[in-house]
């Protein structure tokens, strides 16, 4: 299916970018991000896909969010809230779907699947933004000190 090699490729470009040019916090997201993909892969079923809830999908995006939410409490960047929201956001449609079963399945399958290019961007730039401050200042401190 040109639609996964497309993300596929995508996936490994934004990934080796972020641990080319990327701090630990880039580099975390970018584990993750092929971490998960690679679990949904394994997750979707090969026939009735997206007809009811897929609760592997559902148990694979809450762990991502649940990274997520980590990187952005401590990392001291910006990008990852707004990754983290769009995790939510997909999380929130596997809820819905559990809800509300007569959603059809192109539009679960779509909302769930797409939601993925804009957080690559948003690593992408967050890569790009931190290369340019080390540039810049000489160092980007990847952690914040505070405790929460």
């Amino acid at each position: 299916m040109l639609i996964v090699f497309v993300f596929n490729a995508l996936l490994a470009l934004c990934a080796a970018y972020a641990f080319a040019r990327g701090g630990a916090p880039e580099k975390v997201v970018a584990v993750a991000f092929i971490a998960s993909a690679a679990a949904s892969y394994a997750a979707i079923p090969a026939h009735g896909r997206f007809h009811g809830l897929e609760l592997g999908l559902l148990l694979i995006d809450a762990g991502l969010l649940a990274v997520l939410i980590a990187v952005a409490l401590w990392a001291n960047r910006f990008w990852p809230i707004w990754i983290a929201s769009l995790q939510l956001f997909a999380l929130l449609v596997h809820i819905a779907k559990a809800y509300q079963q007569d959603v059809l399945p192109i539009v679960y399958f779509a909302v769930i699947s797409r939601i993925a290019y804009p957080m690559l961007a948003m690593l992408v730039i967050g890569t790009a933004c931190h290369f340019q401050r080390v540039r810049r200042y000489g160092a980007d401190p990847d952690w914040s000190d505070r405790v929460i």
